[in-house]
């Protein structure tokens, strides 16, 4: 989505701002309770920088590089060009990488382990439909590149429909590190809906994806799991959520209950994209320029 305007921003920030604001439980000591966990507090201002390059205009998703130090992967909406961006922590724009795919509407990228061990993946969400016109949507999975190869990445298409083969507009792709499930998460309801990719997907055919429920949330325009499988984040154009996830909780169970914590965010001019770093110290976030004399940024929000 290209354009949302400032009105409804703060008519989904107004309509949100109750959970936004609501406080979640204080971090406890785990040796007084080893059934609970501690949160994390964030710096409420995060690091700013240019982006530069000016190549990566319509951000729509980003995620943690494994194989490169300091850096993100960035990728943007349709009609860009279809490939990755690889971009410093700091905005310093390193390299384009191309992929020759179809970018029906890239809306989020997630970061993991795949079906080979010890070999991380980047998963690409060609999973947008403003119109809720398509009957199938796909994710692209391949091996993350590393420094210095010459990359031509080997794709696998995960091809998957939703009960009753209708049209849902999402934004936001989740993998679980643990399991290597895939979570879809759509964006337009008043309660957003989350489905279920299990692992391992196939890549032949078309997968019926899983409904496990909707979630008391709207306009969810990204998310990502850390690299442990233990903190949660969904991004809509106003709040960020985090959870921490229980002993043996499932992440629906996680996203089904009230948040933990209303983590810092700046309101960006088209943001819709958020990842935490590979270490889960922080998170990033980065917002579409395309149609803005604006200077795009890209923010991190540290822990304490």
């Amino acid at each position: 989505m290209r354009t949302t305007g400032l009105l409804l921003i703060l008519i989904m920030f107004s309509l949100q701002s109750c959970e936004l604001f609501r406080k979640g439980p204080k971090p406890v000591d785990p040796i007084d309770d080893p059934n609970k966990v501690v949160l994390p507090e964030f710096l409420q201002e995060p690091q700013i920088n240019n982006v530069e390059g000016g190549r990566a205009t319509e951000a729509s998703g980003i995620a943690a590089a494994r194989n490169f130090d300091n850096c993100v992967w960035v990728v943007e909406d349709s009609g860009n060009e279809t490939g990755l961006h690889l971009i410093g922590s700091t905005g310093n724009y390193k390299k384009f990488y191309s992929l020759n795919l179809q970018n029906r509407d890239w809306e989020d990228m997630a970061s993991g382990p795949g079906p080979e061990a010890n070999t991380n993946y980047l998963y690409l969400a060609d999973i947008g439909d403003n119109a809720s016109r398509h009957t199938e949507s796909y994710i692209y999975r391949f091996k993350e590149p590393k420094p210095n190869e010459d990359f031509n990445a080997v794709t696998e298409k995960i091809t998957y429909h939703y009960p009753g083969n209708v049209g849902l507009n999402a934004e936001t792709l989740l993998l679980d590190p643990k399991t290597k499930d895939l979570y879809i998460v759509t964006k337009d309801e008043i309660n957003v809906k989350v489905f279920k990719l299990a692992y391992p997907q196939a890549t032949t055919g078309s997968i019926e994806a899983e409904f496990l429920g909707a979630i008391p949330y709207w306009l969810i325009v990204g998310g990502d799991i850390s690299a442990d499988g233990t903190e949660l984040l969904l991004k809509s154009y106003a709040s960020v959520f985090y959870w921490k996830l229980k002993p043996n909780e499932t992440i629906f169970q996680a996203l089904s209950r009230t948040r933990d914590i209303g983590a810092p965010y700046i309101i960006e001019n088209q943001g819709e994209a958020i990842g935490w770093d590979k270490d889960a110290k922080g998170y990033f976030t980065i917002s579409e320029v395309l149609d803005s004399p604006l200077q795009q940024k890209l923010y991190y929000y540290q822990k304490k």
